[in-house]
């Protein structure tokens, strides 16, 4: 009579935990608030064909084109800086607070919080020599104003037209550039918009910009504008460029108002199709006619629509609501029980603006080990997206399709190695990724009265290894080879007792494991 074994198979349970993963999906439109002049929409306009004045109208309904009032505006460079480097190739002149001025030579002068320049004199006498005059460094009162009248002011070697105010506050200075409106106005258009862009839309973006900064004056303060987005971006003479000065000269002096009075020309990158009504976005400026929300057909460009993937996790869980004005931009996102103000949640996950509807998209395996051979079911969740694409890929290999699923799917699967699974939600963006794992089957088999011999499918290349219990512990005891066929024969002398056959992992395959369980009464059968 042939010996027997209790024969097992692979230790791996069939209801594995579950795999899964949930992401959310931004879908949206446009970048910046929304609210006044498309960038991008007015370079498209221009495109067609449409004049600078018409393009503001088409932005700015009910405003007029007015000249400007003379003025010079006064720009906030640097705060808190802990010195500053001034200086002129010509002539300097410096004033301070108690109305003096004095005389520089040309050249860069560092200044700290002391406020100590050399423009002091003092004669030395010189033993057997006539007395000398020399500079000495005087302390002066902040504010100090430069000025140069051969050329540009430098504040750490960037130029600027027009005068340089440093002002101390405690140990720290602040830098500002007091200069004609004209000159301002050279030195933020190429910052705001490309100089290579069309004539016409350089010329609206210089009325703008002229604009704005006459409607945020701010006279009670030793500022009026920031250099940076806060305000506008503002360069000096770093961002001048013959295009836009070109734009800036045939717009010079012209501004739009309302009521007589410049008007808050608020502009911003892309639409996506339709700017915004600023009751919506800033409720707290009221009704402004010519701010309401206006069509944008010819807005383009990289950022006119688009979409990101945020981990499910970063959010609060529950089921979401995204709340639209009638301009079609979110005013508030519900999840769960948190109601989240649009402008918030668009800062909080760095979105390019309140233009947006949600998706959920989650993917999850029955199980994240299989045999092989054995299939298993993968369920998909498409919410607010439309359909999706489930993708496999094996390996380094590319993702493959398997199929389209919209709403709740359920698709059953049989991976035939280590694959990953994920749901392509369209547009670049990849949405979650779930990994299964494949075990091979591996069954042990009685050969012989000194032999332990097993199968292995898929034939793999992992390492085999036979193991007995000893002494509380596994000790190896064969490393038998595998054949082409899969199959492999360990010869041993059996004891009785706990036997356990184990086939490594190769990268393509996990492990796997047989325990065999050897009794005194077989091997008795066998004259051992």
């Amino acid at each position: 009579m042939r010996w027997s074994v209790v024969t097992a198979v692979i230790c791996l349970a069939v209801a594995a935990p579950a795999s899964g993963a949930t992401k959310l999906v931004v879908t949206g439109r446009g970048w910046g608030h929304g609210v006044g002049m498309s960038q991008w929409g007015a370079y498209g306009f221009a495109k067609h064909g449409w004049r600078y004045d018409r393009i503001l109208a088409h932005y700015y309904p009910g405003t007029r084109l007015s000249p400007a009032p003379v003025a010079n505006v006064r720009v906030l460079l640097a705060t808190a800086q802990p010195r500053v480097s001034v200086g002129c190739p010509g002539a300097l002149r410096v004033s301070d607070a108690t109305g003096r001025t004095y005389s520089l030579g040309g050249g860069v002068y560092a200044v700290n919080a002391g406020l100590r320049l050399p423009v002091g004199h003092k004669r030395v006498r010189q033993p057997h020599h006539e007395a000398i005059v020399v500079r000495v460094k005087r302390t002066l009162r902040s504010p100090l104003v430069f000025d140069c009248q051969s050329a540009p002011l430098t504040w750490n070697g960037r130029a600027y037209h027009g005068l340089l105010v440093v002002r101390r506050g405690g140990p720290r200075l602040s830098v500002v550039n007091s200069v004609d409106l004209e000159d301002y106005v050279r030195g933020v258009v190429a910052g705001e918009m490309p100089h290579t862009w069309s004539l016409a839309a350089l010329e609206s973006q210089a009325v703008a910009a002229r604009t704005y900064a006459l409607a945020t004056l701010h006279p009670n303060k030793h500022f009026d504008l920031f250099s940076d987005t806060r305000s506008q971006v503002y360069g000096g003479i770093a961002y001048e460029t013959p295009q836009t000065n070109f734009a800036i000269q045939r717009t010079a002096g012209r501004i739009l108002t309302w009521h007589g009075l410049p008007a808050s020309t608020f502009f911003f990158s892309t639409s996506g199709g339709r700017t915004a009504d600023v009751r919506e976005v800033w409720p707290q400026l009221g009704d402004v006619p010519y701010l309401r929300s206006v069509s944008d057909p010819y807005d383009f460009g990289p950022h006119h629509s688009w979409r990101v993937v945020v981990p499910a996790a970063e959010l609060p869980p529950g089921p979401f609501k995204v709340v639209h004005a009638r301009d079609g931009r979110a005013t508030q996102i519900v999840i769960g029980t948190r109601t989240i103000a649009a402008a918030a949640f668009r800062r909080q996950l760095g979105l390019q603006s309140t233009w947006f509807d949600l998706g959920r998209v989650s993917l999850t395996a029955a199980a994240d080990r299989v045999r092989f051979g054995k299939k298993i079911q993968l369920d998909a969740d498409v919410e607010g997206l439309g359909r999706a694409r489930l993708e496999r890929r094996i390996g380094a290999g590319p993702w493959k399709p398997l199929a389209t699923v919209g709403g709740q799917a359920r698709v059953t699967v049989e991976p035939r190695a280590h694959t990953l699974y994920r749901l392509d939600v369209g547009a670049g963006i990849a949405g979650p990724e779930v990994a299964v794992d494949v075990a091979p089957q591996l069954e042990v088999t009685p050969a012989g009265a000194n032999v332990l011999a097993g199968a292995v499918q898929p034939a793999t290349h992992g390492a085999i290894s036979v193991l007995r219990y000893v002494a509380g512990g596994w000790k190896v005891v064969a490393h038998p080879r595998l054949d082409a066929r899969g199959t492999f024969y360990a010869p041993l002398k059996l004891h009785a007792g706990e036997y356990r056959v184990e086939v490594g992992d190769d990268g393509r395959y996990a492990s796997a494991t047989v325990n065999v369980h050897v009794t005194s009464r077989l091997l008795a059968s066998f004259g051992y």
